[in-house]
Formats: structure tokens, C-alpha cells, sequence
């Protein structure tokens, strides 16, 4: 019982002690991605006609609302090199010295950094969900409207979508996404032996508030359930018993960066694309779930070097560090790269840098702090304390604490 207030005051300083570097850390890696991004894209916001002020302010609201993006990126090697820092300021003024004298082992020494990583984990696994694909969604309009030029993002020309569930292909000529309407509109119904049942084709197509395609210009061709003519019928309008939303269509020539996972699950179970193009939208599907770890998988690799106690090592350990995290970005864009070409299953592509680097670190600590003997010691002792709670009552029985 005397150990619980200073493992809460240890946990607390410690928790706190992370924040600052953290925050610089992910400022300063904030600002070189920036740098590094604005070298390609400078020229595209100075053909825009305005003066100075207007292109300033283009290019901080364009970078203001791509930070869920930036932060994917910098996020995780903000808090490996956050940590590091940490640690080699702490071994610095041999406060770890000081902790490890006092009995404290390095399973509790650890966890106010682990406890740090876990909360950024589920940070950015809910920014890779919404926030960060809505951000890549709106950059390309951004450089048009930068440029002086109208986005044509959302707009689609000779757009097919096959919707296997409702068993209906679609064709558009034009397709607009922001107003909900399409023009040379093409809809084919058949059942489940591959017979028509009905065709639509209309000049305009409109996706009302009400959830449904209202139909301008239509000529209706209905067949029997053999397939066979049955009967022809024009209409000046229609109103349709079909409720796919013009955002679902689009979803067939979307980049799987710019889906939500919601999106993506949708399109992998209605589209009949061939594997080999699905591979990509199954390995980001994957990628969204995985890549969240990665945060605690280069933490892991921030501890191993940063608690190192001989401190003429400090410089050999920040360069270790910064070489695994260029590993680590290199062999992740190769598995992904093989997965989205389908030359791996999506699962192993998405999860095999974390997987592998991942045992690796916990092997490195494990060996050079001992902690798994410390688990093992806590383990035990958890099961002596669930023994003594049985008593011996006054008549000798046992009686269960």
C-alpha cells in the first residue's frame, strides 16, 4: 500500500514531463512537411490573379484544413522522437538512475509513456476514419479555387456503376455530385438469371431530399421475368422507386485515400470490379485498422534508446532511432505498395511493418530490461494474493474472501 501514492505522483510527472516535447515535436514535424509540400504546389498558388494577401490566406486555409492529413504522417514519429527526448532528459539529470535505485522497474518506469501512446493510438485511428480522408477530398478544389478556376472534382463524365445488390447497372454522361442531378442517364434492372426486367433512359436524372431519382425525359422498357419485350412508355417525369445516392455511384472512380472506412466498406461489398482492382481498396481498408499501432510500435523503439543509462551513447541512440524510423517508412510503402498491386493479401500488407517491427522492439526491451521476469513476478504474485484470500473460520472451515 505504500508504494500506490508514489507510483501516482511518478505517473503523473512523468505523463506531464512527455507533453512538451511532444508538442514541439509534432510542431516542428508539422512545419517541414509543410515546407516540403508547399515546394510543389508554390507555383500552382501564385497563378492566382489576386494580390499578396489573397494568396496568403489561400495557402494557410489550404494548409489549416489538410492538418488531419498532416497529422497521419507526423504523428507517429513525433511520438517516437518525443519520447527519446524525454527519456535522455530525464537520464540526463539521472532522475532514471534515481527511479531504478529506488526499486522502481522499468514495467512501471514504461507505462505513463505507453498510457501517452494509447490515447494518440485512438487519436489518430478516429482521424484516419473521417476526418483525414475528408481533408484529402477537398485539396484538389482548393488548388483549383487557388488557381482561379472552378472545381470540377465532384463532377463525372461517362461514369458506369454496377450495383450488384440491387442487381441495376448505371451509366451517366455526366454526373454532379454537388447538385445531386445527372444528364444522359442510363439504368438497367434484371433478376437474379441475368433477364432484364427494366431499362431507363432519360435525358436528366435527379436525386431528390427525399432519397429517391426523379427522371426527366424517360422512355420506360419493361420486360417479362423471361426476358422478353413486354411494354414501352414515355415520360415527361418520373418519379423512381430507386434510392442509390449519386455519392455511392461515384465511389467506382474514387481514390481509396480519399474514402471514409464506412465508404470503403460500402464500395468492397456492392462493387463486381475485378480482384486485381479491388486489391488497393481492400489493403486501405486494412491500412485504416493497422496503421493506428504504429504509434506504440515506434514508441517501443523510443524507450530502447532513450532509457539507455550510459550516456556517451546518447548520440549513437538518436541515430539508431532516426535510421528504424527510415526503415520503418520504407518497408511500409513497399508492403503497402505490394498489397495495393496484389501481390500480397491485403491483411498481411497492412499489418506486417507493425507486426515485425513491433515483436522486435518488445524482444529488444524484453531482453535488455528483464521485464518479462517482472511480468512473470507480478503474475505470480497476483495468484499468492488470490490464494491467501481464502480464511479458516473459527470452526475450521474455509470460507472464500
Amino acid at each position: 500500500m505504500e508504494l500506490v501514492p508514489f507510483i501516482k505522483i511518478y505517473f503523473r510527472y512523468l505523463f506531464v514531463r512527455v507533453f512538451a516535447p511532444f508538442a514541439v515535436c509534432l510542431a516542428a514535424c508539422t512545419l517541414l512537411w509543410v515546407m516540403v509540400d508547399i515546394y510543389g504546389n508554390l507555383e500552382d498558388f501564385l497563378e492566382h490573379k489576386g494580390g499578396f494577401g489573397t494568396v496568403l490566406w489561400a495557402i494557410l486555409r489550404y494548409y489549416c484544413l489538410l492538418v488531419p492529413d498532416m497529422l497521419v504522417l507526423v504523428l507517429p514519429s513525433a511520438i517516437l522522437i518525443s519520447t527519446m527526448w524525454t527519456l535522455l532528459a530525464l537520464n540526463r539529470r539521472s532522475e532514471l538512475v534515481a527511479f531504478q535505485a529506488g526499486g522502481m522497474a522499468p514495467v512501471w518506469l514504461f507505462s505513463p509513456f505507453m498510457i501517452f501512446g494509447v490515447i494518440w493510438t485512438f487519436v489518430l485511428m478516429f482521424d484516419l476514419n473521417w476526418p483525414a480522408p475528408m481533408s484529402l477530398v477537398t485539396r484538389d478544389r482548393l488548388l483549383d479555387q487557388a488557381k482561379g478556376q472552378i472545381a470540377h472534382s465532384n463532377v463525372f463524365k461517362n461514369l458506369p456503376y454496377k450495383d450488384r445488390t440491387d442487381r441495376r447497372v448505371w451509366f451517366f454522361q455526366n454526373l454532379d455530385t454537388n447538385q445531386n442531378t445527372g444528364a444522359g442517364v442510363t439504368i438497367r434492372e434484371y433478376n437474379a438469371q441475368g433477364n432484364d426486367l427494366r431499362q431507363y433512359f432519360a435525358q436528366k436524372g435527379e436525386f431528390t431530399p427525399g432519397g429517391f431519382w426523379r427522371l426527366t425525359g424517360v422512355l420506360l422498357i419493361q420486360y417479362n421475368p423471361e426476358g422478353g419485350l413486354e411494354k414501352r412508355t414515355n415520360y415527361e417525369q418520373l418519379d423512381t422507386d430507386l434510392t442509390t445516392p449519386p455519392k455511392q455511384i461515384s465511389l467506382v472512380v474514387s481514390e481509396p485515400g480519399h474514402l471514409t472506412v464506412s465508404q470503403l466498406s460500402q464500395y468492397i461489398a456492392t462493387s463486381t470490379a475485378t480482384q486485381e482492382n479491388m486489391a488497393k481498396f481492400r489493403t486501405e481498408w486494412w491500412y485504416r485498422l493497422f496503421y493506428p499501432t504504429s504509434v506504440l510500435v515506434l514508441m517501443l523503439y523510443g524507450l530502447l534508446q532513450g532509457a539507455r543509462i550510459d550516456r556517451r551513447d546518447a548520440a549513437a541512440g538518436v541515430f539508431k532511432t532516426i535510421l528504424v524510423l527510415i526503415f520503418y517508412m520504407v518497408i511500409s510503402n513497399l508492403v503497402l505498395g505490394l498489397g495495393n498491386n496484389n501481390k500480397l493479401p491485403p491483411v498481411i500488407a497492412a499489418c506486417a511493418t507493425q507486426v515485425v517491427f513491433g515483436l522486435v522492439g518488445l524482444g529488444l526491451l524484453g531482453a535488455r530490461y528483464g521485464w518479462w521476469w517482472q511480468l512473470l513476478v507480478l503474475a505470480r504474485g497476483h495468484t499468492k494474493r488470490n490464494e491467501t484470500d481464502v480464511e479458516k473460520t473459527p470452526e475450521g472451515g474455509e470460507v472464500s474472501g
